[in-house]
């Protein structure tokens, strides 16, 4: 059931596949940026890691395994400051826009540094640096999991996982991380493993994880020195040679050489560190679900009648360019004139703001749309048959297009099943309030809130957004 208010036209629903949208947005930039290193193989590591696991920690990690496997184990992997920008992540302005993922998902929290700030501490992806990211991420799961707050657990545990995999496949070793694949990455399986629990309690297994990487890093080497010797160079020369320069002539030579002479056993060296990594992301993952709650507590109803969004006046920024909680959605990657901006009241004698000092403006917008939409990790837990209403005041000048709030419902696997749509706004207004009501659907586990407008030569500004549960389950 949905109801509308301000009707300039009413049409119930967004088309579901603008919303597949980002879903292959998010697989095309995660394979770009996986291109070297494990590759396919994060995920696949990572979901052979949870399988592993005892059925009562795997029931309480299913809700979040499909996106840890997906996502979240290679954040390290696309916390740059280049989404959202032009140019394919290499400047280049042949090519389209990078979507916004850093943001989407708050990448650069999780992964406890930001590239566009400056802030934070990053960590190289090998030995000795990625120890300390694993002991300190697992620290972070492990933290969040006592707490209740399984996303975040899962997000922080999808960071460590890629610390530990990537050292296991030979960053230090440049030629030979970009070139160690599995081939066939269904062929990583631990079927049969029992993972350890590594410290009875926090702090001592972190110790105990960083000692368990540091012993895969060494166990990865072993298993490949002698193939590496027999293709000309030994494992301490490429060491020694790669401390100065990434990629070694003598060093890519030597891997070209084990790849196109001994294929099987180059494979079969590459399938053994994985299955070794997933056995080491079991034991960590499986010890940081120990210190969890038993049972662990079911998802819990909001409160009525107050309101769920995060910055919904848009006052806070994050320190570059954008309310924080918010993110910028480019529908169409190659428009060159549509713009979001975090909008401030200046010297004008009219200030687009309603409250406070901020609102979020999105001008000239293209055919496809452009949108104002809040982050993952400020999205809205919501249980099937609750009744939601959202609602925002938007302005508008010059307006010639579309504009509408939008309530996208998304399953556990963060994929979205539905959308609520209010009424559509397509001529000029002053601040104006737009509405949708409606019921959770069955498979729904997250809500969001969009601000959308298409095929605008004018501009909207948004101001106090709003999300309220109207109803208990039924």
């Amino acid at each position: 059931m949905f109801k509308h208010s301000c009707c300039a036209d009413s049409r119930p629903s967004l088309p579901l596949h603008r919303l597949r949208i980002f879903a292959t947005v998010v697989a095309t930039s995660l394979a770009i940026n996986s291109a070297h290193g494990w590759g396919g193989e994060h995920s696949r590591i990572t979901a052979m890691a949870v399988e592993a696991l005892p059925p009562v920690q795997r029931a309480v990690i299913a809700p979040e395994a499909a996106v840890m496997a997906r996502v979240y184990c290679g954040f390290p992997d696309v916390n740059w400051a280049c989404y959202g920008e032009w140019g394919g992540g290499n400047a280049d302005p042949s090519l389209p826009r990078l979507p916004d993922l850093r943001r989407e998902w708050e990448v650069s929290f999780y992964c406890g540094s930001d590239p566009a700030l400056q802030k934070g501490k990053h960590y190289p992806h090998q030995a000795p640096q990625s120890l300390e990211a694993v002991a300190v991420h697992f620290g972070k799961t492990v933290e969040a999991l006592q707490a209740g707050r399984l996303a975040d657990g899962a997000r922080f545990a999808g960071v460590m996982f890629h610390y530990i995999q990537d050292s296991g496949s030979f960053p230090h070793i440049m030629p030979i991380h970009r070139a160690f694949h599995v081939r066939n990455s269904d062929a990583i399986r631990i079927v049969g493993y029992e993972p350890q629990q590594l410290g009875n309690t926090p702090a001592e297994a972190a110790a105990a994880l960083t000692a368990r990487v540091r012993k895969l890093v060494d166990w990865t080497e072993q298993r490949l020195a002698p193939l590496l010797a027999e293709a000309g160079v030994s494992l301490d020369e490429a060491k020694r040679l790669t401390l100065n320069e990434q990629l070694p002539a003598a060093v890519t030579q030597a891997v070209a050489k084990l790849r196109a002479e001994k294929p099987a056993d180059y494979e079969a060296a590459a399938l053994a560190c994985a299955n070794e990594c997933a056995r080491a992301c079991a034991d960590a993952l499986h010890t940081a679900l120990a210190f969890a709650p038993r049972p662990w507590p079911p998802p819990a109803a909001n409160r009525p009648d107050i309101n769920l969004v995060f910055n919904p006046s848009f006052e806070i920024g994050d320190g570059d360019r954008v309310p924080e909680g918010w993110y910028i959605g480019w529908l169409d990657l190659r428009d060159r004139t549509g713009r979001a901006e975090w909008y401030r009241t200046g010297t004008h004698w009219d200030k687009p703001v309603r409250t406070g000092q901020r609102s979020a403006l999105l001008l000239w917008t293209p055919p496809a749309g452009l949108e104002w939409r809040q982050t993952w990790r400020r999205a809205v837990p919501v249980n099937a048959g609750e009744t939601y209403r959202a609602a925002v005041w938007v302005k508008a000048r010059a307006a010639t297009g579309s504009t509408w709030l939008a309530l996208q419902f998304s399953d556990t696997a963060y994929e979205p099943v539905s959308v609520a749509k209010s009424a559509v706004v397509t001529t000029d207004c002053d601040w104006k309030k737009i509405s949708v009501e409606t019921v959770v659907p069955s498979n729904a586990r997250w809500l969001r809130a969009i601000l959308h407008t298409e095929a605008n030569s004018g501009a909207l500004w948004f101001d106090d957004v709003e999300i309220m549960r109207t109803r208990s389950i039924k």
